[in-house]
């Protein structure tokens, strides 16, 4: 799941940024945003953890769950630039994220082995 988290602040961690610094605010209220920032982005890549509680039997490498993490993130950013979701609906794109992180918790990229039959 570490992965997974790291990949999702990772693309969303350029727009956080952009909003700070563009801001006028002071050092206190711009260390509680980023507090604020890391918890917020944990909700998203619950969904992940709450299926693995449920005995989801899927398997990804670090990698996998860190590119995941990143088209997760990206995808959000995506739905508000193109408008498909409006900046009023951040909870539905937070929601999106946590039904895509749980829907992960039960691939695996774990090949199957062919044996021939003798």
């Amino acid at each position: 799941m570490l992965y997974l988290y790291l990949g999702y602040i990772a693309a969303q961690l350029y727009a956080v940024t952009e909003k700070i610094i563009v801001s006028q605010i002071s050092a206190l209220a711009i260390f509680f945003s980023i507090v604020v920032f890391f918890l917020w982005s944990s909700f998203p890549v619950a969904g992940y953890l709450l299926a693995k509680l449920l005995r989801a039997k899927g398997a990804l490498n670090p990698k996998l769950l860190f590119v995941f993490g990143c088209s997760f993130g990206v995808l959000e950013n995506t739905l508000f630039h193109y408008n498909i979701l409006s900046y009023g609906q951040e909870t539905l794109g937070t929601f999106i994220v946590f039904c895509l992180s749980f829907a992960l918790a039960y691939f695996s990229d774990n090949k199957p082995t062919f044996k021939p039959a003798l």
